[in-house]
């Protein structure tokens, strides 16, 4: 059985992934703390209520910045 794959951009660097992805589960896949995390979906931040209700599609873009605190 083959399935088909398409390319994602994650921080710059190029992923397959199969369709029906989203947001959130990419995420969840490749563990991250999605408590200290911001994601920019082609250029746009992406709020979190999104994440789970947006399906990732063929050459779509994501950087993951992860929140530090300082002072």
């Amino acid at each position: 059985m083959s399935f088909s794959q398409e390319t994602l951009i994650i921080n710059g660097e190029s992923y397959l992934f199969e369709p029906g992805f989203t947001v959130f589960s990419i995420l969840n896949y490749l563990g991250f703390n999605l408590g200290l995390i911001v994601v920019d979906y082609n250029g746009v931040i992406l709020q979190k209520e999104f994440w789970s209700k947006t399906t990732l599609k063929a050459n779509d873009s994501l950087e993951i910045l992860t929140i530090a605190g300082g002072g």
